[in-house]
């Protein structure tokens, strides 16, 4: 028999319980005026109905049809539907709901004294497995079917579940009415619909459904719950006056049994002080775009958001469950729409009508250019349309607009812009849609792009207005001083064409960032980074002076941040703009040059960036006042890299120059001096004049701990720096006390991966190195390289560097072959970035030849040895105390080849010079006095020997105590002396 004659049966019996195609198609939870249409097809086998009828065709064959307590025809029925629509056949749990219409059938009219065949609201979950979508008590009043696309909000599902049940079986001042609440498409009516599907059956007196959304229409809607197709009140209800049947519905609702009123789309407070029932079993559950309700209602708000990514794109499988729907392309396509409901179920049911033609990857394609190009003639992509791509429109699962854009004009129609609240919360939403999309707004910064600052209590009400429409979205409490707006909402704002607010909130951007760089506060930066990003790429389609600006600034950040290939980029494209806006020898390009030059210098290319520096050093000195601030900043770059490059005297005339102007300026105690004082300690140091060094670095770091807010950053580096000369003058206890407090405030600044770190730990790695204490020290320098490594890359004069300290103590720890191949390395990068004439190579040479000297290769050792000591010559004079090093280490390559009579002028040679530069507490002139006893002792002077060993026992114990490696060495060489 074919599957037309056995349908048959569904006419036979819909005819014999006088049941018109209009009342069935209502049953079955079909809406619109040709629904009967849809109920004869199927009737007649022309067409299927969709899986997600089941329960409610289910419930029009027990109820309507009223085969509840007729199990035969029931099954003999099911059976005709399994084989010909396909559907699951009945289980237990459908027998139960089956069971519980036929006991509902029998007392129609009193639910509060009918057995209990549902189960009850004590025993709704509120965790664990959400129940699947069945059958409503009898009376039920949901005009709309599950629906199949619906994926994910469990957390929610049970939350509302939680809200509800408050109170147990009869409802009170602990079950408060819920609002649910969000922005139009967030998905608040479908998850409504959803939990009166799925937990409905907990409600005994049944799901009724409530549209607020035209207040002149709720009375209807609510005395449609008491006629045939609700709770059936009296057979005369339809005759009834409107105001007689909305009474009795209301004192239905006023009695204990537990019922679920769904009202949908509610924005007004006195549309629930009027029509809500204020007691009784009734659980009110509110949809709405309004955030904010008065106290005196007593509402539970739950907000909800988007949907996570993961559901996202299920829902879009969900569309399409087709193989050509790859990952990467729908969290694409969900990144685009920022998540949001119905925006996705737009994007999905666009998909399925064009699978024929239409990829996903040319609907991304389409959806991107339309958001970046989308103009006030346009409303964005055609499946925000609600329709297809050949015109048809996509069935809505809750009734509401399918109409994207129209969605988000009816909340922002709610604005009265007539009034000075209303006004302001317009100005405010229209500068927040120039931000970054989609990402948290600070409230402060938003406030700041008002060209009148308003009272802050003002913007406050303001922006709650932008709340309550549900335009602005709020954040969670970890960020409770930001909002966000949606990406699609912002689209849909600039297509109104706002330019004051573009320029509103480029100019404010601007000024706070420009203070956050200018205080190195990269934490904030960072957080700011999206919207500088997005502000700055609109501003330089212009490409205008404020675009330049932001481009800087940008800059500036990514610099710090040592993304220096986009620094680079975007440095270069403000400075090219700024030469065709001024001309090439403006004061204003002097900020970019030197950023050039910082950007070279940083990334190890001295060399490169000198002329940078230079150039804007001659332009300031040409256009500006002689004592103007830029110009002290100028000299300060020029000297910084001359330092880098190792022309000392040329930066010890340029840091001197600079700070004269600063303390002139601006006083000898103020920040900008600290600078220079911290730059002439270590220029002084690296000259040798370490006891002249050392009051100046002492002198930056009094300046910033005076700061009542000091700049971390620069305070940190000053504090570095000051622990370096302590290290390099032997005091390394006060080393570490000053290393470690700038690694914390830096750790706080940068985060733990930031390359100014890895400059802390190496320098801690290294007073490990000189107090003995190798596994620390280790630890700290590999963990250093690592970082450097990944921040700044290999090839770098500070990460070869580190590496040529890791291969220094690998070849005390006896890791010969490791300690060759990092030194060779290390020498190998330092001559490709700096050339041969540099105090890195100089010392990576010097290195080298006491690597060779531990393994016997006298003659490579000289060499390298002989080269280092030319170059120091050279470079750094022949009192600094590196110079006397290598001598001392030319000295010993003599000695231990028997050679005590060439030994001794050279080793003399270099203990008169430490004596001189570092004086007699320092670990390099205890060396010096060990190896003189040393050569003393092969020249059979024991006496003499004696007195030096001595000497550099007492020094070694005082200054590394009595358990360094040195000291137990000068103390057996003493000893044995």
């Amino acid at each position: 028999m074919s599957d037309r004659h056995q349908l048959a049966i569904l006419t036979r019996l819909r005819k014999a319980a006088k049941v018109t195609l209009a009342e069935m198609a209502r049953a079955c939870s079909l809406n619109g005026n040709r629904a009967y249409e849809s109920a004869g097809a199927w009737e007649r086998g022309a067409a299927v109905p969709r899986a997600t009828l089941r329960v409610p065709f289910l419930g029009y064959l027990a109820q309507t049809l009223r085969l509840a307590d007729d199990h035969a025809t029931l099954a003999a029925v099911w059976d005709v539907l399994v084989h010909a629509w396909g559907w699951e056949p009945l289980d237990e749990a459908d027998w139960h709901v089956i069971e519980a219409a036929a006991t509902w059938l029998a007392v129609p009219s009193d639910p509060v004294s009918a057995p209990s065949v549902f189960p009850s609201l004590a025993q709704m979950p509120t965790a664990g497995r959400l129940p699947r979508p069945a059958l409503l008590p009898p009376g039920s009043v949901l005009p709309f079917p599950p629906n199949p696309h619906f994926v994910g909000r469990t957390a929610e599902l049970f939350a509302l579940a939680a809200h509800l049940k408050a109170g147990g079986a009869v409802a009170g001042p602990q079950a408060p009415p819920t609002a649910l609440v969000g922005p139009g498409g967030i998905g608040k009516t479908q998850l409504a619909i959803e939990f009166a599907h799925r937990f409905g059956r907990f409600f005994a007196g049944g799901a009724f459904w409530l549209s607020f959304a035209d207040p002149g229409a709720v009375p209807a809607a609510i005395a449609a719950c008491g006629g045939s197709r609700g709770l059936g009140l009296r057979p005369d209800f339809a005759q009834l006056s409107l105001d007689e049947q909305v009474r009795l519905v209301q004192a239905a609702w006023h009695a204990e049994v537990p019922r679920l009123v769904i009202v949908d789309n509610c924005e007004h407070a006195d549309l629930l002080r009027r029509w809500l029932p204020h007691h009784g079993g009734c659980r009110v559950l509110i949809t709405s775009r309004r955030t904010g309700w008065e106290a005196g209602l007593g509402l539970a708000t739950l907000q909800l958001g988007l949907l996570g990514r993961a559901e996202s794109m299920q829902l879009l499988r969900c569309y399409c469950p087709t193989s050509q729907l790859r990952d990467e392309e729908l969290v694409a396509i969900a990144a685009e729409l920022d998540d949001l409901p119905l925006a996705l179920h737009l994007a999905g049911s666009y998909l399925a009508r064009g699978v024929d033609t239409l990829t996903p990857a040319q609907y991304l394609a389409e959806l991107r250019q339309t958001l970046i190009t989308a103009s006030a003639a346009t409303v964005g992509h055609p499946s925000f349309t609600g329709r297809g791509p050949y015109g048809r429109p996509f069935p809505t699962p809750t009734g509401h607009l399918n109409h994207l854009e129209q969605t988000f004009a009816l909340s922002l129609g709610r604005l009265d812009r007539s009034t000075s609240l209303d006004a302001l919360a317009s100005q405010l939403l229209l500068r927040a849609a120039w931000f970054a999309p989609g990402e948290p707004i600070p409230v402060a910064l938003l406030s700041a792009t008002l060209t009148a600052q308003p009272d802050q209590a003002l913007v406050g009400c303001a922006l709650q207005r932008l709340l309550d429409t549900g335009l602005l979205l709020a954040n969670d409490p970890v960020a409770a001083d930001t909002l966000r707006l949606h990406r699609l909402i912002v689209a849909f704002l600039r297509r109104l064409d706002d330019s004051e607010a573009q320029h509103a909130v480029e100019t404010a951007l601007l000024a706070h960032v420009r203070s956050l760089n200018d205080a190195l506060d990269e934490p904030a930066l960072l957080r700011l980074q999206p919207h500088l990003r997005a502000v700055t790429a609109t501003a330089l389609q212009r490409g205008d002076a404020l675009a330049a600006a932001l481009s800087y600034e940008l800059s500036r950040h990514l610099g710090e941040v040592e993304a220096y290939a986009e620094a680079t980029a975007f440095n270069q494209r403000s400075l090219a703009l700024r030469e065709q806006l001024y001309g090439t020898d403006d004061a204003r390009l002097a900020e970019n040059l030197h950023y050039a030059g910082e950007l070279r210098d940083w990334q190890g290319d001295y060399s490169g960036a000198q002329p940078y520096h230079e150039r804007a050093l001659a332009i300031r000195r040409r256009t500006l006042d002689p004592l103007h601030p830029a110009t002290a900043t100028s000299l300060r770059h020029v000297g910084e890299i001359a330092h880098a490059l190792g022309a000392y005297g040329v930066a010890r005339i340029h840091y001197e120059q600079s700070l004269d102007m600063r303390a002139r300026l601006f006083g000898d105690d103020s920040p900008a001096a600290a600078e220079l004082h911290n730059n002439l300690g270590l220029l002084l140091n690296a000259m040798g004049e370490l006891e002249a060094a050392l009051p100046y670095a002492e002198r930056a770091v009094a300046i910033w701990e005076a700061q009542a807010q000091p700049n971390r950053s620069l305070q940190a580096m000053a504090l570095n720096n000051l622990g370096y000369l302590h290290r390099t003058r032997g005091a390394y206890e006060a080393a570490l006390a000053h290393l470690h407090r700038a690694l914390a405030i830096r750790e706080e600044v940068y985060g733990p991966a930031n390359s100014f770190i890895g400059v802390t730990r190496n320098h801690i790695g290294r007073v490990y190195h000189y107090q003995g204490r190798f596994a620390q020290a280790i630890d700290e320098l590999q963990a250093t390289l690592c970082l450097f490594d990944a921040a700044i890359g290999r090839e770098h004069p500070i990460t070869a560097c580190t590496l040529s300290n890791v291969g220094m103590l690998a070849l005390e720890t006896g890791a010969f072959a490791d300690a060759r191949r990092m030194l060779e390395e290390a020498l190998a990068i330092h001559r490709r970035l700096l050339g041969v004439e540099h105090r890195h190579v100089a010392r990576g040479l010097n290195r080298l030849g006491l690597m060779h000297q531990a393994l016997g290769e006298a003659d490579a050792a000289r060499s390298s040895l002989r080269e280092a000591l030319a170059i120091r010559r050279r470079i750094l004079g022949e009192m600094h105390h590196d110079t006397a090093n290598t001598l001392g280490h030319l000295g010993m390559l003599h000695l231990t080849a028997g050679r005590p009579q060439q030994a001794r002028p050279l080793l003399a040679e270099a203990l008169r010079r430490h004596l001189a530069r570092l004086g007699e507490r320092h670990p390099y002139t205890a060396r010096s006095l060990l190896r003189m006893g040393q050569v003393s002792a092969a020249l059979g002077d024991q006496p003499q020997a004696r007195a030096f060993l001595n000497r550099a026992l007492l020094i070694y114990t005082a200054v590394l105590g009595p358990d360094h490696p040195s000291t137990l060495a000068a103390r057996t060489l003493a000893y044995a002396g």
